[in-house]
């Protein structure tokens, strides 16, 4: 499958070595986010689905087959997706938010999709993202606002704590169930 950009260039996925190398981390991210997700079975559906960010249904995709396809297409650099940890977990402190199988996936894209503006060289254009996301392109425009908005625009990140974040990640093995938040 090929997505076309809005640069009018057909963009097939990655397939290259780089995305094995990536595959470690991105095991990392799935497992720390089913075990939230796991954390947050107590929540109601009608009430998760009325959570700012939410979708009315429960996308198909996993979480790690969507990261995955976000991967292939944008080829973001292990530290994009580190930084879009690092957001969703400010999303999670302010309390209002928990993920839920309802806003999973657009809390994971719109946090890649901030960090790749923050982070990368390379950007793509709205649309482009859209079809990646399976978000319509106004709706993707507007959780990127109300996201934004709920950390408070703070997309800045230190390197003391990106360093720290990135050892605690190395440090996770994905086989241990017993990962700390």
């Amino acid at each position: 499958m090929s997505l076309k950009s809005g640069y009018g260039k057909s963009t097939e996925p990655n397939t290259s070595i780089e995305l094995s190398q990536n595959e470690s981390l991105l095991n990392k991210i799935t497992q720390i986010l089913e075990i939230v997700l796991e954390e947050n079975e107590s929540i109601s559906h009608d009430y998760s689905k009325k959570m700012p960010l939410s979708s009315y249904n429960i996308p198909s995709i996993s979480i790690k087959d969507y990261l995955l396809r976000i991967q292939n297409y944008t080829e973001a650099e292990e530290s994009t997706f580190i930084i879009a940890l690092m957001y969703i977990n400010r999303l999670n402190k302010i309390g209002k938010i928990y993920l839920t199988p309802y806003n999973i996936h657009r809390i994971v894209f719109v946090a890649i999709l901030l960090a790749i503006k923050y982070n990368e060289d390379l950007q793509y254009d709205f649309n482009f993202y859209s079809m990646i996301a399976g978000i319509p392109m106004k709706e993707l425009k507007y959780l990127e606002s109300e996201f934004t908005c709920l950390i408070k625009f703070n997309l800045y990140i230190n390197d003391e704590d990106y360093r720290d974040y990135k050892s605690n990640l190395d440090d996770i093995d994905c086989d241990d169930k017993d990962i700390k938040k």
